[in-house]
């Protein structure tokens, strides 16, 4: 399963047995490939993202939903008369094909703990105070640059040389759990020790 559809099923099995909106999913995809970007450098779903007066956008992310097997679509007229439309989990969305690594899994459950029962408009208008939105204003583009928040390559080693040195290794809980600290260090350190847990580490 490509990563995006993978990223869509996550969240709506996060969701279920409520569904998410065209928005709230398009902003919670938004806000997944901007902290993995923040974290490692890149996106999840590879999306192209844009501005637009609702915040930030692709497109791709609900037409991709659409075509999922197991999602169901419901279309339905808005209160202010516009098209709106809801995405859930269906009884055939799989766990299985989920082609996600532990390190992409732990920065989607940040985000669902942080952003998943927010409303569309208040996620929408967190997404203008973001770096790349900002930068995008700045130079005055429609196109959304997530690298914005990356990382340089040549201080990635010592960031986490740094960060290694005041973190408390014993941690322990589920992926769930410890995406959800609070501590901005056991953050960023989580999915290192989940994959360190998972290898048979200590």
């Amino acid at each position: 399963m490509p990563k995006t559809e993978a990223v869509i099923c996550f969240l709506l099995k996060k969701a279920a047995p409520q569904s998410l909106g065209k928005t709230a999913l398009i902003k919670l995809c938004y806000f997944a490939d901007l902290e993995n970007t923040r974290r490692f450098g890149a996106s999840i779903t590879e999306s192209a993202w844009e501005r637009d007066e609702y915040g930030a956008v692709a497109y791709e992310i609900p037409n991709t939903a659409r075509e999922i097997a197991g999602v169901d679509v419901t279309d339905h007229p808005t209160h202010t008369g516009k098209h709106g439309t809801d995405f859930c989990a269906g009884e055939r969305l799989s766990d299985h094909e989920w082609d996600l690594s532990i390190n992409e899994r732990a920065v989607l459950d940040y985000i669902w703990a942080k952003y998943g029962r927010r409303s569309s408009v208040s996620l929408g208008a967190e997404s203008k105070k973001t770096q790349p939105w900002i930068a995008a204003e700045k130079a005055g583009t429609k196109e959304l640059d997530l690298s914005v928040v990356a990382p340089e390559p040549e201080s990635r080693f010592a960031h986490f040389a740094r960060v290694l040195e005041g973190v408390d290794l014993s941690v322990r809980g589920t992926p769930e759990e410890i995406a959800a600290l609070e501590d901005e260090t056991e953050r960023f350190m989580a999915p290192f020790r989940l994959e360190a847990l998972s290898n048979g580490g200590c």
